[in-house]
């Protein structure tokens, strides 16, 4: 489990990456400090701070306000590993259609996820044995094709 847990002042305690984090998911989001600040709906000087590492660590509803302006699970913003049991359980399918993520900066269309989802499923479904090494391969790359014809569809 990963408890990378500092003392702060007072008696709150976060992890020692939190900072490195909110930074991180707020660049891989493209946004500005004053932007995630109005959507967050706490001021960008403060986040600011939290990213410096200069101010202690933000009460819960700040935790809360900026994951979810950054549509990002709480425990990865904090950098703590969730209880396994307390984990949703879904497939890749799932995972990979129904869910935000991104690509390159960028939401990937449905069309882009659907064609990911028929790559991996592609390589799944591979025998990758001697005999149909060749053949498994062919049918990856023309999955490749499909699917970077379309995310870049979406990103050009």
């Amino acid at each position: 489990m990963n408890r990378n847990i500092a003392n702060v002042e007072g008696n709150r305690e976060i992890s020692r990456t939190f900072s490195q984090n909110l930074k991180n998911y707020r660049l891989l989001k493209n946004l500005t400090l004053k932007q995630l600040g109005e959507i967050a709906k706490v001021d960008a000087g403060y986040i600011h701070k939290l990213e410096k590492g200069i101010k202690r660590a933000p009460s819960y509803p700040i935790i809360r306000n900026l994951s979810r302006a950054l549509n990002v699970n709480i425990t990865d913003l904090i950098d703590i590993d969730p209880i396994e049991e307390d984990l949703p359980r879904k497939s890749i399918q799932e995972v990979l259609v129904y869910n935000e993520y991104l690509i390159k900066g960028k939401l990937p269309t449905m069309e882009a996820r659907e064609n990911l989802l028929a790559l991996i499923q592609t390589l799944l479904d591979s025998e990758w044995k001697e005999h149909s090494k060749h053949m498994d391969s062919v049918r990856i790359l023309n999955k490749v094709d499909i699917f970077l014809k379309a995310l870049n569809k979406n990103i050009n």
